[in-house]
């Protein structure tokens, strides 16, 4: 069978197309002209130039292909978005994908979404598929409709589409979350607030993991899932496990968190108004979100089992910053 993945170049997608390969299937990437494939071409991916805009390009990668892991979107991990930013990418995109995985005839189609659908700054301990709907950013009101494209084309046309709402990925590979691991490797980050407010990491095999599962069970097609890891850690756990893994033991004193909740609801007001967000108001989610996801459903029906836990997570994550020269080597 043939997979074509969208996003390929993304954390996500490299990650995943790596697995594919690994497992000696036949992988095609739809890529920016602009992106570098190297790493792709070298590896045996049959790389289609073109955007997600693009629905011919869409339309060319999709042709013989069994599975599509529709991953590509602009994400808040560049910075923070408006509507405008995302509803090409992530809403016509979509449409575009959908179309041509009706075109193309294909076995399935996995549409990667993501718990901001749920909101980032919720405060909802057991969250599950069955959670209303709730984004408090543009980039969660684009996944929200996304979703909305996908099942609609599963209802009208016989779609044969799962959707993956995806956690907080870290892992080797992303430099997302590099600047709390520095932060707190300084010695100078302070939380704000107790630290209490919990939240739900995945590592990225473990959701890729997912995905593989969300485009190979039988019988799931029309099925929204929750891709999470098998535990939630507060804040204060958190910074503990990155402060033990880069050799800081001690932290100054929290600060009040009021202030937060203020610039949190002016954020919301701007965004209501504007669609775009105040500048970092991308700190707000650490802060103030407290979520942990219901992986149940996913643990039953696809038979998904992370197995990495968040300590090692942040293991191999500051390994790879080490690695890569962005945080110094212990000792």
């Amino acid at each position: 069978m043939r997979f074509l993945v969208t996003g390929a170049t993304g954390f996500i997608g490299r990650h995943l197309v790596e697995r594919l390969i690994a497992a000696g299937e036949q992988v095609k990437a739809l890529v920016r002209p602009a992106a570098d494939a190297t790493w792709l071409d070298a590896h045996g991916v049959e790389v289609i130039r073109g955007d997600i805009a693009d629905a011919d390009a869409v339309q060319r990668a999709a042709k013989n292909c069994g599975v599509l892991f529709h991953l590509a979107a602009r994400t808040e991990s560049v910075g923070l978005l408006s509507r405008d930013d995302v509803r090409v990418a992530n809403i016509q995109g979509t449409e575009n994908v959908a179309r041509a995985a009706l075109c193309a005839d294909v076995e399935r189609l996995v549409f990667s979404s993501s718990v901001a659908v749920y909101g980032r700054i919720a405060k909802n301990r057991l969250i599950d598929e069955t959670s209303e709907t709730n984004p408090d950013s543009p980039y969660g009101e684009s996944k929200v409709r996304g979703e909305q494209i996908v099942l609609a084309a599963r209802k009208q046309s016989g779609l044969p589409v799962v959707v993956a709402r995806i956690a907080t990925v870290w892992g080797p590979g992303t430099t997302s979350w590099l600047g709390l691991f520095r932060s707190i490797a300084s010695g100078r980050f302070r939380l704000i607030g107790k630290g209490m407010n919990h939240h739900h990491i995945a590592d990225v095999s473990d959701i890729v993991e997912g995905l593989l599962l969300c485009g190979s069970k039988q019988g799931i097609e029309g099925r929204t899932y929750t891709l999470a890891g098998d535990e939630s850690v507060p804040l204060r756990g958190l910074v503990e496990m990155i402060g033990e893994e880069v050799g800081v033991g001690r932290f100054p004193a929290p600060l009040p968190a009021t202030p937060l909740y203020v610039y949190r609801s002016l954020d919301r007001l701007v965004v209501a108004l504007t669609g775009h967000k105040l500048p970092r108001a991308d700190r707000l989610a650490m802060f103030l979100g407290d979520r942990t996801f219901d992986i149940s459903r996913a643990k039953q029906q696809l038979e998904y089992n992370p197995k990495v836990k968040t300590k090692d997570t942040i293991h191999r994550m500051a390994e790879w910053f080490r690695a890569q020269g962005h945080l110094p080597r212990l000792g």
